[in-house]
């Protein structure tokens, strides 16, 4: 049975207005109705989680909830058509696809590389409790996760194209005219990963240095 903290519940009343906010009145019904299966995907696996008993930290579930809103939102508008330059420009009066050139909207990419680095540590996690590996081990199979599902998700959306066809199947693929787009995104959800490790490493390494140090004058 699941006991829920007061965080948790907090957590899951932000993620569920969030949801409710963007299922009103979609850009596109038909592209938003398709973005659900990743919605509901992640809801059986969160689902699985609570039935095995995984408990995740705090920054853990903020991380996952961050990924969820940002996902929703894009949702909502398309990801080819997430307005985020206009909404940034409009806090900041900096234009990012000005500043950089940028003639595509990237908003998908940001997802993606989101993608990584909010399951980074939770997908370690998930390991270290289930099969009792080291960090090291589990990181590893963690980054193989990440990766491995981004590729599922990238030929799932290849092959949505191909049954819906026109528009729709366009709107969902998201590539925007590029041809690298499925291998841009997978690489940045594995880099997004790698650098949470990375800083996670760079954090502890002195704590490890001083041991190492003590060991060796004992």
């Amino acid at each position: 049975m699941w006991h829920p903290d007061k965080i948790s519940k907090t957590i899951v009343g932000i993620c569920t207005l969030v949801w409710l906010w963007c299922a009103v009145s979609p850009w596109d019904f038909e592209a938003w109705l398709l973005e659900q299966f990743a919605t509901l995907l992640a809801l059986a696996v969160l689902v699985w989680c609570v039935h095995e008993q995984i408990h995740f930290p705090t920054h853990a579930k903020i991380s996952m909830a961050c990924l969820f809103v940002a996902h929703t939102i894009g949702t909502h508008f398309t990801y080819s058509d997430t307005p985020y330059d206009p909404f940034i420009e409009s806090l900041t009066g900096i234009s990012l696809n000005d500043q950089f050139g940028w003639t595509r909207n990237h908003y998908d990419r940001f997802v993606h590389a989101l993608y990584g680095i909010c399951l980074a540590m939770p997908a370690a996690g998930l390991f270290q409790q289930r099969l009792g590996t080291s960090n090291f081990t589990s990181n590893f199979l963690a980054t193989h996760l990440i990766i491995s599902t981004s590729a599922i998700y990238e030929l799932f959306e290849w092959i949505a194209a191909l049954v819906f066809g026109g528009e729709l199947g366009m709107m969902y693929l998201g590539s925007q005219g590029d041809i690298w787009d499925a291998q841009m995104d997978i690489a940045l959800a594995a880099t997004g990963q790698l650098t949470v490790y990375a800083l996670v490493y760079l954090q502890h390494l002195p704590a490890r240095l001083r041991v190492r140090s003590n060991d060796l004058t004992a």
